[in-house]
Order: C-alpha cells, then sequence, then structure tokens
C-alpha cells in the first residue's frame, strides 16, 4: 500500500510539474504577444496621424488655400499642343 501511495504521488508531482512549465511557457508567450499588440497599437495611431495630415494637406491645396490653384484636368492642356 505504501508503495503505491509512492508512486501515485510520484504521477501527481509529475503531472504538477509539467503544468508548471506549460503555464510558464503560455505566460511568456502571452507576455510577448501583448507587446506585439502594444507595438502594433502605436504604429497604427502613427499611421492614423499621417492620414490625417495627408488628408488636411490634400483638403487645403483643393480649396486653393496655399496660393496655388486647385487641379482641374479639364482645363489642363496636355505638353504636345
Amino acid at each position: 500500500m505504501d508503495e503505491q501511495l509512492r508512486q501515485l504521488e510520484n504521477t501527481f508531482s509529475a503531472r504538477i510539474e509539467d503544468l508548471q512549465v506549460k503555464i510558464a511557457f503560455q505566460d511568456d508567450f502571452i507576455e510577448s504577444l501583448n507587446q506585439m499588440v502594444a507595438s502594433q497599437q502605436q504604429t497604427i495611431l502613427a499611421l492614423q496621424k499621417q492620414m490625417q495630415v495627408l488628408y488636411q494637406r490634400v483638403e487645403s491645396y483643393q480649396n486653393g488655400e496655399n496660393g496655388v490653384e486647385p487641379f482641374d484636368p479639364s482645363q489642363e492642356i496636355p505638353p504636345h499642343y
């Protein structure tokens, strides 16, 4: 009976160790994913700011606010004429 108890205890200890190792790997993986998502979020925010600036520039050019007439392709003469 004592031997069976020892074998059962060893089996449970091995299973607990396996679970602890799996949890440690999962924690590391989750942390790396978290860092990746945070980095991607910063990139997305930077890209959104750049797009906003570009939209503002396009709107200002279309409205002729920069001293430059808006581009009208129907009024543009091709260079070979």
